[in-house]
């Protein structure tokens, strides 16, 4: 296990985003503390049978489930963790909840500014990126929520019929071997990278992964959210697809 500064909210939700701010959780009430990431953690199913954290993650990042939990509180040894699936009236209402909470906070990326390309230049040229959407993903070889995402993104990517209109950058402070190892395991389709980048991440002024930043033809940013959570990939991918068709 690898600690991190976890953000996690679970009720109606669950969102992580790893950096190096305190935690909050939210249940009924807020609390701050350190936390280890257990990637061994159990949940259950509605039929009851035990998930873990690689398998129930990717059902949590489809948006279509949240996690509850019963036979005690948070931290409770006694307690399980179960998974519900919601509604679409819930999957609404939980995406209002949780947006307020995965907001990036950094000036540079906030949504409906001009994304600022300078800190890309490394691996991109100028006019690879005119008229073209672009897609920032932070990520770390060392944040399981990081690239357990990848699979479900490929997904994605794979039914894009315009993929060449798309550019897609993973950007991670971790060195060129190390990112290529990870990515042998967990490869990210079309995705150019940028590595040993914490002159980006400075520019950007952002510290948590995963983070994710869909910016439109004009260079506007039109989705920016950190942490991983019901909502956060399925609006990602909702948005590029909607930019991708103006």
């Amino acid at each position: 296990m690898k600690v991190f500064s976890i953000l996690c909210m679970v009720t109606m939700m669950t969102v992580c985003a790893y950096g190096q701010d305190t935690v909050r959780r939210t249940y009924t009430r807020t609390i701050q503390s350190s936390t280890r990431l257990d990637t061994n953690e159990v949940v259950y199913d509605e039929q009851g049978k035990a998930l873990h954290y690689y398998q129930y993650l990717r059902l949590l990042n489809s948006g279509e489930y949240t996690v509850t939990i019963k036979g005690g509180m948070p931290g409770d040894p006694a307690a399980k963790k179960f998974l519900k699936r919601l509604s679409v009236e819930e999957q609404n209402r939980q995406y209002t909840m949780m947006k307020k909470f995965t907001i990036i906070k950094s000036p540079q990326l906030q949504e409906g500014m001009e994304l600022d390309v300078m800190p890309l230049l490394q691996v991109m040229k100028p006019a690879e990126l005119n008229n073209k959407v672009i897609v920032l993903i932070f990520w770390s070889a060392g944040c399981p929520p990081c690239t357990e995402s990848f699979a479900d993104i490929n997904d994605f990517l794979k039914q894009i019929h315009n993929p060449e209109e798309l550019v897609v950058l993973a950007i991670s402070r971790d060195s060129k071997q190390v990112a290529q190892a990870k990515l042998k395991e967990k490869p990210l389709l079309y995705a150019q990278f940028l590595n040993q980048a914490s002159a980006a991440y400075n520019a950007y002024q952002l510290n948590h992964m995963p983070s994710y930043v869909v910016a439109d033809k004009s260079h506007i940013i039109r989705y920016s959210a950190t942490g991983t959570g019901q909502t956060t990939l399925p609006s990602f991918k909702s948005t590029i697809k909607a930019v991708l068709q103006q």
